[in-house]
């Protein structure tokens, strides 16, 4: 069970650094500010919270 939760782990942070990778690259754009935006009320509309 601990190697499965170690996998999952190093996936996960390997996601974590590629966004965080994509987004200052974005940024670094001219543009690329209004594209992080957009991808994020995207990201907000199709998995929107916890809803009461």
């Amino acid at each position: 069970m601990g190697v499965l939760f170690g996998f999952l782990a190093t996936a996960s942070s390997r996601i974590v650094g590629i966004s965080f990778a994509l987004a200052v690259w974005l940024i670094s754009r001219p543009g690329g500010w209004a594209v992080l935006v957009v991808l994020t009320l995207l990201a907000l509309r199709v998995f929107p919270g916890n809803q009461v």
